[in-house]
């Protein structure tokens, strides 16, 4: 018998974006090239006693079901350059790329007991 999925509620007509992510597991460095995503850049205030502060964020969107990112990988908007040496990794720092940013939280969302896209942010 074939049993058919029904589609996930959700709509990624805004996930057409390229995106590229960076992973270390310590002694490898990988690049992914992801089509397909959503990346938004945020910036946030918070009045505190001292004053105003400032604070980016961002969040990925990437339609799926697999977990493409890890906390601690780093992502930019577009095809980025390969990274395969520890000193390319040390350089690839957002205050030096601009719009690279860098995984703080994991979050794959579930329809119906299945991965259908993963949420990612900082």
């Amino acid at each position: 018998m074939l049993v058919l999925r029904s589609p996930s509620p959700v709509s990624y007509d805004l996930c057409d974006q390229t995106v590229t992510v960076y992973h270390t597991d310590g002694k490898t460095y990988t690049r992914k090239i992801i089509r397909g995503a959503y990346l938004d850049y945020r910036k946030t205030q918070n009045v505190t006693k001292t004053g105003n502060t400032e604070a980016n964020g961002f969040l990925l969107v990437i339609p799926g079901d697999t977990v493409p990112v890890s906390v601690g990988d780093k992502v930019m908007m577009g095809e980025g350059p390969e990274v395969t040496t520890r000193e390319q990794w040390a350089a690839l720092i957002p205050s030096r790329v601009p719009g690279l940013v860098v995984v703080q939280y994991v979050d794959p969302k579930y329809w119906r007991g299945h991965i259908v896209h993963t949420e990612a942010g900082g």
